[in-house]
């Protein structure tokens, strides 16, 4: 089970990533500053909530 669950979780995150660029790659200047801005406040709540960091 845990084998299965890290590799969707890389294959979660592979996906997510390219879908991520793509939509950056179609964003103002002004829109890819406020993705990234709410990117990494949302990251950092998910690894918080996880306990992992």
């Amino acid at each position: 089970m845990r084998n299965g669950f890290v590799s969707g979780i890389v294959t979660g995150s592979i996906i997510g990533a390219t879908a991520g660029m793509y939509a950056a790659s179609k964003m103002t200047p002004r829109q890819k500053r406020r993705f990234m801005r709410q990117g990494k406040k949302m990251l950092f709540g998910m690894l918080d909530g996880m306990g992992m960091f």
